[in-house]
This record gives structure tokens, C-alpha cells and sequence, in this order.
């Protein structure tokens, strides 16, 4: 058995995109479920109007290295009951692009989930 989703939303209206690919399969009496999500949002947009205003831009923020900082987050879990073990992976952060003479401030976050299960016996 084997199941494949795939979603790829877009808001233009709300500024966000959200990718999801989510996998189910059955091996040896265990079942798989894995997600994979990336979504997007612009959080700001600052015009750009004169050669020395990227610089201006740039010191006005407040510490340069949160402007590049990641989280990266961990969760394992494992529960006897069920006969489940789950491990949860995020990475949350921010980026900049700059298209003509404005600069996107993008907010991001990355998951990845995966679930091992032992698969109901008949």
C-alpha cells in the first residue's frame, strides 16, 4: 500500500505559499508517514528610492546576525502503547530578496515529520 498527497497553496491576497508532500506506505507488517512542508510569507516590503538607501535599510535593522539567525528544532517521541515512534524536525527563520528597488523581509518555516507504526493485525 502506498499513498501520495501533494498540495502547493498560494495566497497572493495574503502574501503566503505553503508546499505539503505527505507519503504513507506499508513494509513489513510497519506503516511509514511522512510530511514535508514548506511554507513561505512575506512579512514586510520596503521600497528602496535613492543609491544609499539599501545601506540606510540595512543599518536601521537592529542586530544583523538575528537578520540570519535559524531555530532548529528537534522532537522524538516514542510511546509503547500505540506501538509508535515519531520524530519531528523545524527549521524557522528568515530571509531577504530584493527585486528592483524593494526588499522582501520572508518569513519561513520547514518541517519534516516522519511516524513509524506496527500495522493492525487482521
Amino acid at each position: 500500500m502506498r499513498e501520495v498527497l501533494y498540495k502547493n497553496l498560494t495566497s497572493i491576497k495574503l502574501r503566503k505559499k505553503d508546499i505539503v508532500l505527505k507519503e504513507v506506505f506499508e513494509r513489513n507488517g510497519v506503516i511509514a508517514k511522512t510530511e514535508r512542508r514548506c511554507f513561505y510569507f512575506i512579512r514586510d516590503v520596503t521600497h528602496l528610492g535613492g543609491e544609499g538607501d539599501l545601506q540606510k535599510w540595512l543599518s536601521a535593522q537592529n542586530n544583523v546576525e538575528m537578520m540570519n539567525k535559524r531555530n532548529f528544532h528537534i522532537l522524538k517521541e516514542h510511546s509503547d502503547l500505540l506501538g509508535e515512534d515519531k520524530i519531528i524536525c523545524k527549521i524557522v527563520g528568515t530571509f531577504y530578496a530584493v527585486l528592483d528597488k524593494d526588499v522582501y523581509t520572508i518569513g519561513f518555516l520547514h518541517s519534516f515529520k516522519v511516524s513509524f507504526m506496527r500495522a493492525a493485525i487482521s
